[in-house]
């Protein structure tokens, strides 16, 4: 297959010269992102520097929902290597780093030692406080931080948003714990007072929050690996990996921000075209046991409840289930301070309503949730709503005026394929569903089913003739009864991409478009 956009340097996502150029809603929600073609790719090098003096900014620090006047700041720092996009100012003379040309692979053969930044990784230590904890997540807009016990701690955890909301819970007296000894803290006998004090207000380790939830240790992977190890692991559920070099930790890989890189710079990669045209309806990615919440429940009804099934996100529907919205964990941060607690009590939709215009697609100054794909949308057009709303999920719904279950016309979604390019036209040249143009211009409709990054990314190593199972960290999760396992659970998932691949999924609740 020949290469549709020669001459296009690999982006960055953070790039600055690429948030000049505005964007329409529906080209930014139909096409990859456009590459600059100023610079020849026979000319742009590898940068092949030793070990850095300074560990690499968090990848997840790239995609994060927290929205704040210095989300800039971090904005000119520009990683090296493959994902390095040179500013405006500094084209002419950062087209060249290190000292060979980078040759023309395809996105599986990249090595992970190009999507790692060459300036910092921020680690917290385990005595810090959770208040610390959550500061250095806003402040450096990131949603996860290793938390180290000693200094280059490769088996350390994460402190996230999901940690936040089991330590809010906890302060609540909401949180179940049935037996200290579950909880993998030491020394045990600390466990009732830390859990005291975090009831009457005072500051406890983050070290002891982060062990309130089942988890699963980084699993670790050189620089040198490629993008086809990467996705097996992360299309089988794992949210991120270790990037390690010389035993020392250089950067984290996400699940968003591997998808954010491949989006970006799909125009690089042919062999993604036939995925990013074909909709997710015939691709048959998906699922249809969906967990959702009314919208007349409270918010603190939707906390727990992602708490106690582990998952990182709720659809908000109405008593016709109905898509009406979105919660996810980390909209907890909206209600850590005391003075908008009261929105604990309040309906999830009253909640979404408050916290409109802090989430969902910005463009220019218009801001709206797009948290819902229908089963004719093109993966091409599933992908760029998953990375513009920075979601690890998008609902499906049926759109309104939809032919009933049972619709031969509902049941075939490949048969109204819609192209990358956002026509309104379908692969054959078939004008699409008067319900599909309605529905793809905002409008919800009923809920069906639910498409993941671990979807995506699973779809896209099975392209490569990888067995995966897009259940298989969720599963060894659920399996353990405590904190305790997460050492055995991650050794689990690593057994399976250690000679041992895991079978392919056997959910029995694959999405069925009916």
């Amino acid at each position: 297959m020949t290469n549709k956009y020669p001459g296009s340097p690999f982006r960055s996502p953070t790039s600055p010269s690429l948030r000049s150029r505005q964007t329409s809603i529906v080209e930014m929600l139909s096409t990859p992102p456009p590459l600059e073609n100023n610079l020849d790719v026979s000319s742009f090098q590898l940068n092949n520097d030793g070990a850095p003096s300074q560990r690499a900014p968090s990848m997840s620090s790239l995609s994060s929902l927290h929205h704040n006047h210095n989300h800039n700041s971090g904005e000119s720092q520009v990683p090296a290597g493959l994902s390095r996009n040179p500013s405006s100012s500094s084209q002419a003379s950062s087209a060249t780093q290190g000292s060979f040309s980078y040759p023309l692979i395809d996105w599986q053969d990249i090595p992970l030692a190009e999507l790692v930044e060459k300036n910092k990784l921020i680690f917290i230590d385990s005595k810090v406080s959770v208040e610390k904890a959550f500061e250095t997540l806003i402040k450096n807009n990131l949603t996860s931080v290793p938390v180290e016990q000693y200094p280059n701690d490769l088996n350390c955890l994460t402190f996230d948003y999901t940690d936040l909301n089991s330590y809010l819970l906890l302060v609540l007296n909401k949180l179940k714990i049935i037996d200290v000894s579950n909880i993998n803290y030491t020394p045990k006998e600390e466990i009732p007072q830390l859990i005291q004090k975090a009831q009457r207000g005072e500051q406890v380790p983050v070290d002891f929050v982060i062990r309130l939830t089942t988890k699963n240790q980084f699993i670790k992977l050189s620089e040198t690996d490629t993008l086809s190890t990467v996705v097996e692991i992360l299309g089988s559920g794992v949210h991120r990996v270790a990037i390690t070099s010389n035993d020392h930790i250089t950067g984290i890989l996400s699940q968003r921000r591997l998808i954010k890189f491949l989006w970006d710079n799909a125009r690089r990669f042919p062999s993604l075209e036939p995925l990013l045209t074909s909709s997710i309806g015939e691709l048959q990615i998906g699922q249809s046991n969906v967990i959702s919440i009314f919208g007349d429940q409270l918010l603190i009804d939707a906390l727990i409840t992602m708490h106690e099934l582990k998952i990182s996100s709720l659809a908000v529907v109405d008593r016709s289930y109905n898509l009406l919205g979105n919660i996810s964990v980390t909209d907890v941060k909206h209600v850590s301070n005391s003075s908008k607690s009261d929105l604990l009590y309040k309906s999830c939709l009253h909640f979404i309503s408050v916290i409109l215009n802090s989430r969902g697609l910005e463009n220019g100054k218009d801001s709206f949730p797009i948290f819902h794909v229908t089963p004719y949308s093109s993966l091409g057009r599933t992908i760029a709503k998953l990375v513009a709303t920075q979601s690890h999920r998008l609902w499906i719904v049926k759109p309104y005026g939809a032919p009933a279950a049972g619709s031969e016309e509902y049941l075939k979604p490949n048969t109204q394929k819609t192209p990358v390019s956002g026509s309104s036209t379908s692969s054959s040249g078939t004008p699409l569903p008067s319900y599909i143009l309605e529905k793809e211009s905002g409008r919800p409709g009923k809920l069906i089913g639910v498409v993941s990054l671990t979807d995506i990314l699973s779809l896209f190593a099975k392209k490569l003739g990888k067995q995966t199972d897009p259940e298989l960290a969720r599963r060894q999760r659920h399996r353990s009864s405590s904190a305790s396992n997460a050492g055995s659970i991650g050794e689990q998932i690593r057994k399976s991409f250690s000679g041992h691949p895991s079978p392919a999924s056997t959910n029995s609740n694959p999405l069925e478009f009916r």
